[in-house]
């Protein structure tokens, strides 16, 4: 379960716009847990910022072209872009 609504996370955040001055902020809710986050580009990495359960659960996830690596609830997580199955919007996560 904890992969998978990381690699959720991930899938609808690496599809975010990247902005170069301000981070983007936005949130979406999967299976009934909403997800805040700020998405901001750094160089060739993207790092999203942001919690889960209504706030009781930090995440800190940098994400390239080949990996998602960082903390979900203080554990480290890493694992292939790859694997993460993308969805068809943001709308499609308050399932």
């Amino acid at each position: 379960m904890l992969k998978t609504s990381i690699a959720l996370a991930a899938a609808v955040l690496v599809a975010a716009p990247a902005l170069a001055a301000e981070p983007e902020a936005g949130s979406f809710t999967y299976q009934g847990v909403k997800y805040d986050y700020t998405a901001e580009q750094q160089g060739d990495v993207k790092v999203l910022k942001g919690s889960a359960y209504a706030g009781k659960v930090p995440f800190e996830l940098k994400v390239t072209k080949r990996t998602v690596t960082g903390r979900f609830n203080g554990r480290p997580v890493t694992f292939d872009v790859k694997d993460v199955k993308p969805i068809a919007s943001k709308a499609a996560a308050n399932d």
